[in-house]
């Protein structure tokens, strides 16, 4: 999209407009306590990054007890859940952004001491994982329902994008993998068994929504090849992208499928190290072949490097996550060039210390910020 600052607004379905194309991702900071409630250091952590960005996705929300990633993990399964996130999409949108939310069943990834002692579940058995429970079709509907009830309640906390995790190997993940899908059923057993899960969570949120919001997926187009047995390929990937758009979806946010596989494409002679990231590569195709919005994500740590990414034809919306939380202030430094300087994520390996230890951020270090929320 050469020639399209990253700074122009875009029109989005259902009538929606963002003020820039910059994207915050879902990036869980675990605050939320047993109840998965909306904490004071949501409303701090969100109210500083968000200004500045088109869009911001609300960090992945539980649909159910028994789908927590985490133990202090954000929800969406009860009511009494619901001030909070009113509260929430309203500091959203009072930064400027069109408040959206990601919603989240982990399947099995996840266990016991996570869930608060729900027994989590999944498409098909694992090995060595006997505290798993195999899915029926009876819970299977129920799961959806659970989607569906929780979009209810996003909707009536005023989040006008839904966003279904299809990616990073849970549940979504894991019904469209046939690495962990071997159901024979009509669950699984071919491609468009497998993506069946997924299609029918996101036809459910599409009738709920009506013109309050529009539906979005965060689709994991491709995983690693793990050497021994079949796993979701990119092709693959793109025809699930491209179905799902055909079957109603209105926007797509391209990630893998619970680990990353190399990009040809990101390792050729003279590649911009800006653009690098394969985790990116894969969003191309998918913009390639389909007429909805796409947003890329993928290494982005600077506002030119976002710039390029659009301008290289990654995706209508680019994501820059880390970027904005090693500096809460990046987007709307980014926006409003205020000759601050920004405070650049540094790439930290093997894992971002966010995940793991977030005071240790060389990045947040370096100007004194506290880590999220605190």
């Amino acid at each position: 999209m050469a020639g399209t600052s990253i700074h122009s607004s875009l029109d989005l379905p259902r009538g929606r407009v963002v003020q820039n194309r910059l994207v915050m991702p879902p990036l869980v900071i675990w605050k939320a306590g047993q109840e998965g409630v909306v904490t004071e250091a949501h409303l701090r952590h969100y109210g500083e990054t968000a200004p500045g960005c088109g869009l911001v996705i609300v960090e992945a929300t539980a649909v159910s007890p028994e789908g927590r990633l985490a133990a202090t993990q954000l929800g969406l399964f009860s009511d009494h859940q619901i001030p909070g996130m009113r509260r929430l999409a309203r500091t959203i949108r009072q930064a400027g952004a069109l408040p959206g939310i990601q919603l989240h069943h982990a399947g099995a990834r996840t266990n016991l001491e996570k869930t608060w002692g729900a027994t989590p579940v999944a498409p098909s058995p694992v090995d060595g994982r006997e505290d798993l429970r195999t899915l029926d079709e009876e819970e299977i509907h129920r799961i959806l329902e659970d989607f569906r009830k929780a979009s209810e309640r996003a909707l009536e906390a005023g989040f006008e994008v839904l966003e279904v995790h299809g990616a990073h190997g849970f549940l979504g993940s894991q019904f469209l993998s046939p690495r962990t899908n071997r159901r024979t059923d009509a669950w699984g057993g071919s491609p468009d068994g497998r993506l069946r899960f997924l299609g029918e969570v996101l036809a459910n949120l599409r009738a709920t929504a009506g013109d309050d919001a529009l539906v979005s997926c965060r689709l994991g187009v491709a995983e690693a090849d793990p050497g021994d047995g079949p796993f979701l390929t990119l092709s693959q990937g793109v025809a699930a992208a491209r179905e799902l758009a055909r079957q109603g979806l209105e926007m797509i946010h391209v990630s893998h499928g619970g680990s990353l596989p190399r990009s040809p494409s990101s390792e050729a002679p003279g590649m911009d190290p800006e653009l690098a990231d394969p985790l990116l590569h894969l969003a191309k195709p998918v913009k390639e072949a389909l007429n909805i919005p796409v947003i890329a994500i993928g290494g982005i740590t600077t506002p030119g490097g976002a710039q390029k990414a659009l301008d290289g034809g990654y995706g209508d919306m680019i994501a820059a996550g880390r970027a904005m939380l090693a500096d809460p202030g990046w987007a709307r430094t980014s926006r409003d060039g205020d000759g601050r300087s920004l405070q650049v994520c540094r790439k930290c390996l093997p894992r971002c210390f966010h995940y793991t230890d977030p005071p240790r951020c060389p990045a947040r270090g370096a100007a004194g910020i506290a880590p999220p929320g605190e």
